[in-house]
């Protein structure tokens, strides 16, 4: 009896010791468990925070290209190119202004640096069936002169004053010194079935491809008949100037007279400008 009693003791302690090292082991195996989701998570919040961090840089860099866009000229054109003289009532042909003339058709010159590109154009008119040709080019300042007078005293014999006479023929014929055509850099061009200078010529399907095509070779319908306000000439479907394919193009798009062309050059000279000093 006594050893049974002893062997059951045994048995007991057995028993507990057994059941204390389960605990123990669970307790141990809990606070591993524990242990490696909490590095798990301090991994994964580590991870979140540098992709948030990655995210947010990314997010500050398009924000900064697309700022960089938008400040980014849409031109890449100034108001100092040759190709973008101004020269109006207000702009006088420059004093000394020098240029080298090449002649064209039929005896008439252009500046040198235009001239390929009139003829192409010229050129692929032609071969759509059109004829287009050349009635005024370079002129003279005292050919100008002349042209301006004559138009003066048109208005007088119809009874207007000098000073009546001078403003509207300058609406015509450019006051000498102040006309493009002194410049080499624009001609007047009409079809060879009607060389009337009047509103009608637009309807003319040579001027009807020159204000569709013009410009893809650098030229520019120079008074339209909505900008008289602005270039103080009247509409004139036969005067195109050359401002180069770029100028031209935007121009056309954006339904700009040269004048108002040279004054949004401006703007962008002035923002260029400000961007260095501040």
């Amino acid at each position: 009896m006594r050893e049974i009693k002893g062997n059951g003791i045994r048995n007991i302690i057995h028993t507990n010791i057994c059941i204390i090292f389960m605990i123990l082991s669970i307790f141990i195996l809990t606070i591993v468990y524990k242990y490696v989701t909490l590095k798990k998570e301090i991994q994964a919040s580590l991870q979140t925070s540098v992709n948030v961090e990655e995210l947010y840089n990314t997010t500050k860099t398009e924000e900064a290209e697309v700022i960089e866009e938008e400040n980014k000229r849409d031109i890449d054109s100034y108001t100092s190119d040759w190709d973008l003289l101004l020269v109006n009532k207000k702009h006088e042909v420059p004093e000394g202004y020098i240029l080298e003339l090449e002649e064209v058709e039929s005896g008439h010159q252009v500046d040198k640096r235009i001239a390929k590109s009139l003829e192409q154009m010229l050129s692929d008119a032609r071969k759509e069936g059109l004829s287009p040709i050349i009635c005024s080019s370079y002129r003279t300042n005292a050919k100008q002169q002349k042209l301006y007078n004559n138009k003066v005293r048109e208005y007088k014999r119809w009874g207007c004053s000098s000073e009546e006479a001078e403003e509207l023929a300058s609406y015509w014929v450019a006051i000498p010194g102040t006309g493009e055509h002194e410049t080499g850099l624009a001609v007047d061009i009409v079809s060879r079935d009607y060389q009337i200078l009047d509103e009608k010529q637009e309807q003319t399907d040579v001027q009807k491809w020159l204000i569709d095509n013009s410009y893809k070779y650098g030229f520019a319908l120079r008074y339209p008949t909505d900008k008289k306000d602005i270039t103080m000439i009247n509409y004139e479907p036969w005067h195109y100037r050359y401002v180069g394919i770029d100028n031209a193009t935007y121009m056309k798009e954006h339904d700009m007279c040269l004048e108002e062309y040279i004054e949004y050059l401006k703007q962008l000279e002035e923002e260029d400008y400000n961007e260095i000093v501040l």
